[in-house]
């Protein structure tokens, strides 16, 4: 007779300097999480001294006004001890370019402290399902920023060296035939590249093109 055995719990682990506030948030992932061991630790080493513990499932970081005190992970260093965990931070309120960093270094989620209870566990189970997790405040608060912060590409920073190069051979009046023969490319060569100028430039003719050339040259 086969006996299966059974399926590993998933462990929910919380990283919290502070052991009133990681029980009371423990208590509450206990409740609404049965299927799952909650571990609550002070930081990385705490969480490793148990020899036989995994890899958490899921990471909650918990930081604090202080949370640079010595011997705090950082999120970079949660990363890379833990490469296939998810990873939710919940902290205070902070700039959106913190967060956008946050994100960047594989955070999956980052929730508010003045979030309600029933978004932290929207937010655990959308992490947990795969997605990541910005609240819709906070989403409106870094949507502005982008927008704010946001300095357009020129157009001519748009094409290759190489297109550039044909570019101004173009406005200074030459053809195809004799771009080619300069560059010693093929002809073929050259009416694709001039086609691909007209294409990311949004043009048709070279009269346009001399004028945007006349713009990046201001």
């Amino acid at each position: 007779m086969n006996i299966h055995p059974a399926p590993r719990r998933p462990t929910f682990a919380i990283f919290d300097t502070h052991p009133v506030m990681r029980m009371g948030l423990a208590i509450l992932l206990r409740k609404n999480f049965e299927e799952a061991e909650i571990v609550e630790s002070n930081n990385i080493r705490d969480y490793d001294q148990n020899a036989g513990r995994p890899e958490p499932d899921l990471v909650i970081y918990v930081l604090h006004a202080d949370f640079e005190e010595e011997g705090y992970p950082s999120i970079s260093e949660i990363r890379r001890k833990y490469s296939g965990s998810q990873v939710i931070v919940y902290g205070p309120e902070i700039q959106p370019e913190v967060i956008i960093d946050y994100f960047k270094k594989g955070v999956n989620g980052y929730l508010s402290k003045y979030a309600d209870i029933s978004e932290m566990l929207i937010c655990i189970r959308s992490v947990m399902g795969g997605k990541r997790y910005l609240g819709a405040e906070h989403m409106a608060v870094i949507f502005e920023y982008l927008i704010a912060s946001h300095t357009p590409q020129r157009r001519w920073d748009l094409l290759t060296r190489r297109q550039k190069e044909v570019a101004d051979y173009l406005v200074q009046g030459m053809s195809t035939s004799s771009i080619a023969e300069k560059t010693g490319l093929h002809l073929s060569t050259i009416s694709t590249f001039k086609a691909a100028i007209f294409a990311k430039l949004g043009i048709d003719n070279v009269l346009a093109l001399k004028e945007i050339l006349g713009m990046n040259e201001n």
